[in-house]
């Protein structure tokens, strides 16, 4: 059975382009991440954008949560396919990863909050709009930082039925999807409180002071982060040899060299080998063997 648990949501800033190119970009892909946590049953414990890529925590079944990552994705797409002029091309590319020690989880918690500072802009992550920092283990007095204008004023959140329908579709950027009438707006954009579980990621690190450890994590932390990221991701071999190599094993396996000749059951069963034996992308073999990727990544070990 398909349990709840956490997941990293991960942009590959390596094999992504032009995900944020302008300030509408920032709220767009902000907003968004909200328009899915209304529309998908998952549980968003944290985020952050950055121009390259974004981090999120979140919390659901692994279907849910690649119904989630597929949802976001589509949804930016759409969004720059009307926004964008010609040439300015979109490669986004996001992987989920399953959350599977509590080390880990400790480490990319705050990986998905801290990422602003520590790849060097000058702001703390508890002041920076495009992440959820500003929500965790604040006093009850606490002002968000969503609540100020580009002007340093603050300003008072409205509810999302209190606009009209044009300001709604530009703070949602769909005319299929919405969110609650009774969430808080505040400067266009979508508050997190509507839908971040605070508590669930406070109680990750328990106290103030065990958080502050994790957000000043060593190097060698970020570098194990990355090791881990990229065993579960796998390794694009060049089309030609995958195939080559897919062919030889359902040879072995099965006596044909097609997979289009396999059921199901087997088609997932010589999946499996791939992955094992050669670290392939989901994407990858989704295409040798011909299924759909999101069953693989139920279904195929890792």
């Amino acid at each position: 059975m398909d349990k709840p648990q956490f997941f990293h949501l991960c942009g590959d800033g390596a094999n992504s382009r032009n995900f944020i190119t302008s300030l509408e970009d920032f709220k767009a892909a902000f907003n968004l991440v909200g328009v899915c946590a209304a529309n998908t049953d998952v549980i968003v414990v944290s985020f952050s954008h950055e121009e390259s890529h974004g981090h999120c925590l979140l919390w659901g079944t692994e279907a849910n949560c690649l119904v989630f990552k597929d949802m976001f994705g589509t949804q930016y797409r759409h969004y720059t396919s009307r926004t964008r002029k010609r040439g300015e091309e979109l490669i986004l590319e996001n992987e989920l990863y399953p959350i599977q020690s509590e080390e880990y989880l400790l480490n990319v918690a705050a990986y998905t909050v801290i990422q602003a500072t520590k790849d060097g802009k000058p702001v703390m992550y508890y002041d920076y709009r495009w992440g959820t920092g500003s929500l965790y283990f604040r006093s009850e007095t606490h002002m968000p930082v969503w609540l100020f204008d580009d002007n340093g004023q603050i300003q008072s959140p409205v509810r999302f039925d209190s606009l009209g329908r044009t300001e709604q579709r530009e703070i949602v950027h769909s005319r299929t999807l919405t969110i609650p009438d009774d969430w808080l707006i505040c400067n266009g954009l979508i508050l997190p409180s509507n839908y971040v579980d605070i508590k669930r990621y406070e109680g990750i690190y328990r106290t103030h002071n065990r958080f502050r450890v994790f957000t000043a994590s060593p190097k060698s932390k970020e570098e194990e982060l990355r090791r881990i990221m990229s065993t579960y991701h796998g390794v694009t071999i060049d089309d030609l040899e995958a195939r080559s190599l897919c062919g030889d094993l359902c040879k072995t396996m099965f006596g044909t060299r097609d997979p289009r000749r396999l059921n199901t059951t087997q088609r997932v069963n010589l999946a499996q080998q791939l992955r094992r034996q050669y670290r392939m992308t989901f994407r990858q073999l989704a295409t040798l063997v011909r299924l759909d990727e999101k069953e693989l990544r139920i279904n195929v070990l890792t």
